[in-house]
């Protein structure tokens, strides 16, 4: 599960959306197979969900 490598990162995935908080999980996985360390990836990813889920409402 894609979880399970950010799970001691709770504290900044709890206040997502639902949708932003899934988008954020996939993009940091592929961040950090890409080689960054997990949380770089997480804070990276968070903040392009964020932006992809602004962008998507319209």
């Amino acid at each position: 599960m894609k979880e399970d490598k950010f799970a001691g990162f709770d504290d900044h995935l709890k206040d997502l959306r639902p949708e932003v908080k899934e988008k954020a999980l996939e993009l940091a996985a592929c961040y950090h197979l890409d080689g960054l360390e997990a949380g770089i990836a997480l804070k990276k990813a968070i903040a392009e969900a964020e932006l992809w889920f602004l962008d998507s409402e319209g």
